[in-house]
């Protein structure tokens, strides 16, 4: 039964990879609900404009600055599996979405603290990328990189977009 359900639940090999040019990235503060003791963040989500296809869970995620440069900014790994959870590829429906919650420490917290500030967050997808305004300040320890939360995408149920 539990490889019934596993073989089930994963995306099938004979959908295409999802391109980046039939899909369109958003960001949703979902009206501070991602705010609190000096953290921050926003819902990350990704629309199918094509046909059903398979998505990276975890892509690539980039927070620039205004000049469009990377941000000296990375996905903060998960404590404890190494070399980590294994992440499977999910299937993206037509007109669906995946949406996953980003998250950073938003105020100086650390002893010596820096921030840098963004203005725009890039996904990298396949060969292409997507990219949306995002303004946010991120804070982390001088010295080191700034991190951020970034669990795997998953895939929303609903109706599709028109």
């Amino acid at each position: 039964m539990l490889i019934l359900a596993m073989l089930l639940a994963a995306p099938s090999p004979l959908l295409p990879p999802c391109r980046a040019e039939r899909l369109r990235l958003t960001l949703d503060g979902r009206d501070g609900e991602f705010n609190g003791m000096s953290h921050s963040g926003t819902e990350l989500s990704i629309r199918n404009t094509g046909p059903d296809c398979i998505l990276d869970a975890l892509p690539n995620v980039q927070i620039l600055d205004a000049r469009n440069r990377p941000l000296p900014a990375v996905r903060h790994s998960p404590r404890g599996m190494h070399p980590g959870p294994v992440i499977v590829p999910i299937r993206l429906a037509a007109g669906h979405r995946a949406t996953t919650a980003i998250r950073w420490v938003a105020g100086p917290v650390f002893d010596q603290s820096q921030s840098v500030r963004a203005t725009k967050l890039r996904v990298g997808i396949g060969t292409g990328t997507l990219t949306t305004r995002m303004t946010a300040t991120l804070y982390g320890e001088r010295g080191q990189r700034v991190t951020f939360e970034q669990p795997p995408l998953r895939a929303v149920e609903g109706m599709p977009a028109n």
